[in-house]
């Protein structure tokens, strides 16, 4: 027994030393196989420490118990779906019927009320801390939760309730449904959704805000003699992680017995100018996209959901204040201005991040530069003029995704009690066990659904060719704007799970040269969604 636990150490400390080089990514420089050999065999060479860092992990994982002692994760085939999740309809409408009519609702309130949120239990989000936590030490505006309820008359209630945060596992997402399974009977609620912003400046709520080497020193260590889970090193506040389920399934409850009639409104203005593309291909969707509700009862607010694909970092990756970012002043420009109540939702963002020669500045990171840019993106939304009316007709579909996980840290991380993922085992492997949704509005503006940070090029193609993939391969996959069969396809992104980034099977580079490697659950992950989009749709139309 002393003799393995020596292995295990030895192969922890190994680990780990590979895993910190790996961190610092951002600061490695780029490598495009396609400019010649030498950056071929550079492009090969980082390949193959991520084989040796991956080899590692793999050996690690086998090795550790991790938190599936006792059986606490099922195998692939014994996995049944929570009653917890919801599937939406299995046939959707494409006329509108006599009784159809828009009801929607709106809620917001704050994860931070109530709290001592500087009494140094509360972990930051936004970057990996190698040795200690970040705690916060100021708070700059709020972290909270906006909420819409949406209905047709004819289909029942869907909802969507976007908190500000880096990260949500589906696990809790899950637990917030549990709260509200009573209440959404009771009201005919076919689809709960709970994403999140990606703001850096929050309070962790995915798990990865934990100081991670003794994370993962001290939880394996604790795991091999079967410890109290409690006892794991976290980077989730169990108190602030049940004061948000609780503020979330009441917000949400608020926002469906606010529902009103009304009409729904689509429109979308060009943003392209707000938007930098850190990571090629340049693929995104330039615009900003609106539905505006507007209420037969002319004393309420119009409600308006708005989306665009940008990272939320004005206040920069590794910040210690709390701040909803540029969609706190966003949604606060258009209140002032106009009246109205805005939920705004995270896009397919994967390296998209703000324009900062929009300010003529290098970089935000203050209050004042931050308002100015969320201010700029809100009067840009209110100058829409192409909008088209939505017949009341509401279509929603969700379906459950196993995907191979192949990635050693975030496996580590998961079994050690971190991220809050479902899981199956698939014999000495793992699947995350997560979701893929559509939801259609007057059969003319679709939104998938997506469990990540997407690339936008699988949205809407541009993926690359093989003589710049790392792969040496293609991607044969149609772009799910075309698999969706809709005048216009939107993506609301970070949805029901936070499985990283998602990026093309042939777009994988390395651990070493890019952040995004580092936080992909799977090298499977775009075409395993993709492949599900596609069955999605075929099953519905």
């Amino acid at each position: 027994m002393k003799k393995a636990k020596r292995i295990i150490a030895l192969v922890l400390t190994a680990a780990l030393l590979l895993l910190t080089m790996a961190v610092p990514v951002s600061a490695a420089s780029k490598v495009d196989p396609s400019e010649g050999p030498a950056q071929r065999i550079e492009a090969t060479l980082y390949q193959l420490l991520d084989k040796i860092v991956n080899a590692l992990l793999k050996v690690l994982n086998f090795l550790i118990p991790g938190l599936n002692l006792g059986n606490r994760w099922p195998t692939v085939d014994s996995y049944n779906s929570p009653d917890s999740f919801y599937g939406g309809e299995d046939e959707f409408d494409t006329e509108v019927k006599a009784s159809s009519q828009w009801s929607v609702g709106y809620a917001y309130a704050s994860l931070l009320e109530g709290l001592d949120i500087f009494n140094g239990s509360f972990y930051m989000a936004g970057t990996l801390e190698p040795i200690e936590g970040r705690v916060p030490t100021a708070i700059i505006d709020d972290q909270g939760v906006n909420v819409y309820a949406i209905s047709d008359g004819t289909s029942g209630i869907a909802v969507q309730a976007v908190i500000d945060g880096y990260g949500l596992a589906r696990g809790d997402v899950l637990a917030i449904r549990e709260k509200l399974a009573d209440f959404a009977a009771e009201k005919n609620i076919i689809s709960i959704n709970i994403s999140v912003l990606h703001q850096h400046s929050a309070i962790d709520i995915l798990g990865m805000g934990a100081p991670l080497v003794p994370a993962l020193l001290k939880n394996p260590a604790l795991s091999i003699v079967g410890a109290d889970i409690s006892r794991f090193v976290g980077g989730k506040s169990t108190e602030f992680m049940n004061n948000m389920y609780n503020v979330v399934s009441d917000a949400v409850i608020t926002a469906v017995n606010d529902m009103e009639t009304g009409s729904l409104y689509y429109g979308s203005v060009d943003a392209a100018e707000f938007i930098y593309d850190k990571r090629e291909p340049i693929v995104f969707d330039g615009e900003l996209h609106r539905f505006r509700f507007d209420p037969d009862n002319e004393e309420s607010n119009e409600i308006w959901l708005c989306e665009a694909g940008i990272h939320c970092v004005g206040f920069g990756a590794g910040t210690d204040v709390i701040s909803a970012d540029f969609p706190y002043y966003f949604k606060e420009h258009v209140k002032e201005v106009t009246g109205a109540d805005v939920v705004y939702v995270q896009g397919a963002e994967l390296a998209l991040t703000t324009e900062y020669d929009i300010l003529e500045t290098e970089s935000f990171e203050d209050k004042d530069r931050v308002k100015e840019y969320g201010s700029l993106l809100a009067e840009r939304t209110m100058t829409i003029d192409n909008e088209i009316e939505l017949a009341p007709v509401l279509n929603v579909k969700f379906n459950e995704v196993p995907i191979e996980v192949d990635n050693g840290i975030l496996t580590l991380a998961v079994r050690e009690g971190l991220i809050n993922s479902i899981v199956a085992k698939d014999g000495l492997g793992y699947q995350i066990i997560t979701e893929i949704g559509y939801m259609e509005l007057g059969n003319k503006i679709g939104v998938v659904f997506i469990p990540g940070e997407v690339a936008p090029e699988i949205i809407w193609g541009g993926v690359v060719g093989a003589d710049k993939s790392w792969t040496h391969e293609t991607w044969d996959y149609a772009p799910m704007s075309e698999t969706a069969e809709i005048d216009k396809l939107l993506c609301f992104g970070l949805n029901n799970d936070q499985i990283g980034y998602i990026l093309a099977d042939n777009d994988i580079h390395s651990m070493f040269t890019e952040n995004e490697e580092i936080n992909a659950s799977s090298t499977k992950s775009g075409s395993t969604l993709t492949k599900a989009f596609e069955e999605l749709i075929a099953s519905v139309k």
